[in-house]
């Protein structure tokens, strides 16, 4: 798979469709090995943290970054928390408690997460758990 020459991928990320997390966040696989056909891809989620929401957080075996792109709220990180706006990029190291609040906020806070290697990803393990595939358009039952 990995010496295969590839075309171009283009996804449209609201053609995607969301896994919820109860009714607080919501996570859409936009970018894995499997939509690429590339081993070794880096995995990117479009996340969505609904207004007046909080995470509960977690800690991962795998370094995990994050990119604002709407929306206004904190980040834990560690004993540490952290205002967060867009246009940020947030690297949060293997084994570093993190946690996202938008409690405060009127608006959803949108972010894209990057991972090296889509195993430690807990939602991808979560998609693979209920759909039995890890991307699915809004068009699949």
């Amino acid at each position: 798979m990995e010496n295969k020459k590839l075309d171009p991928l283009v996804v449209d990320v609201d053609r995607v469709k969301p896994l919820l997390f109860g009714t607080e966040y919501e996570s859409r696989m936009i970018l894995d090995h499997v939509i690429t056909g590339r081993e070794n891809v880096i995995q990117i989620n479009h996340g969505t943290v609904k207004a007046h929401c909080a995470l509960g957080g977690g800690v991962h075996e795998e370094d995990e970054i994050y990119y604002i792109l709407s929306g206004h709220g904190t980040c834990r990180l560690g004993d540490k928390t952290v205002e967060i706006k867009p246009d940020q990029v947030i690297f949060i190291p293997a084994g570093t408690f993190h946690a996202l609040d938008n409690s405060q906020s009127d608006e959803d806070m949108c972010i894209l997460t990057f991972w090296r290697d889509y195993r430690y990803n807990d939602a991808y393990t979560e998609r693979m758990k209920q759909w039995g595939k890890s991307f699915k358009t809004i068009d699949e039952k």
